[in-house]
């Protein structure tokens, strides 16, 4: 008798950064992304540098039921803490928008759409329908897409592939997506290649979102110091329209450069 394997369930997994006596903030970061990363390394030691506690949960990377996956141990862990402020990115912020709690979040780049044209538009739909969870579709995504910083190690250790299961549940969590709530703020970078940039504007009222220069990962961007000051104001309960009109931290403004900020350029490791 043949037996049949049983596939691996995906689990959500929380480290913990920062002072525990510091204010707490829920990061759900992004689709492959690790805390040791160092570009997510960069954003987290600089989150705790100004004053975060920070809970960074890492999200399955081919999961196929999103509320019981994905949803309900981010907010069953939330909720166990008592966390009210919550930082999401790109997957994350698909999560973080499902959580319905009464949190403030701040959306980085949130993958509230899928960002595919031309052939690949009309072949997703049917990609979407195959009966597995086998990681087959590749994801098309390079360094360049993500941003200047990004590492080719960081790149590799990611998933190469998505599984047409994974793609619809995706799929379905973007269709299912709750209202906007109007105290939330959205970050987007209008390059951004990675996900769909007119399903963020589509959800997003205009007096909410802040544009920002750089890739999908504003954290692995070149401009990532300018983005940053805003995100802390965000966080620290400044809304949209008073970071959009922030000055020398502004996207596109001549503001000082970034290598002032103490951070070098990383070499490829290809």
């Amino acid at each position: 008798m043949r037996l049949r394997s049983r596939r691996r369930r995906p689990t959500v997994r929380v480290t913990q950064h920062g002072d525990p006596g510091d204010d707490d903030l829920l990061f759900v970061l992004g689709w492959g992304n690790k805390p040791g990363h160092r570009s997510v390394e960069w954003l987290l030691d600089r989150l705790t540098y100004e004053g975060y506690h920070v809970h960074a949960v890492e999200l399955p990377t081919n999961g196929w039921e999103f509320e019981r996956q994905y949803v309900n141990p981010v907010r069953a862990y939330a909720v166990d803490r008592d966390i009210d402020l919550v930082l999401s990115h790109s997957t994350g912020g698909l999560v973080a928008a499902h959580l319905d709690l009464a949190v403030r979040n701040v959306f980085l780049s949130p993958w509230w759409g899928m960002a595919a044209s031309g052939l690949d538009r009309l072949l997703l739909p049917l990609v979407r329908r195959l009966p597995t969870t086998r990681p087959l579709v590749p994801s098309g995504i390079s360094r360049e897409d993500l941003g200047e910083l990004k590492l080719a190690a960081e790149l590799a250790d990611g998933p190469a592939n998505a599984s047409p299961a994974f793609l619809r549940m995706i799929h379905g969590a973007q269709e299912s997506l709750p209202p906007f709530n109007p105290d939330d703020v959205v970050f987007v970078s209008l390059s951004d290649r990675v996900v769909d940039v007119r399903a963020i504007g589509d959800r997003t009222p205009s007096a909410n979102l802040v544009p920002y220069d750089g890739g999908h990962e504003f954290f692995a961007s070149e401009r990532r110091e300018r983005t940053l000051s805003m995100v802390f104001d965000a966080l620290d309960g400044a809304d949209a329209s008073s970071l959009r009109s922030g000055g020398s931290d502004a996207p596109g403004s001549t503001g000082p450069d970034d290598s002032a900020d103490g951070t070098q350029r990383p070499q490829s490791m290809d």
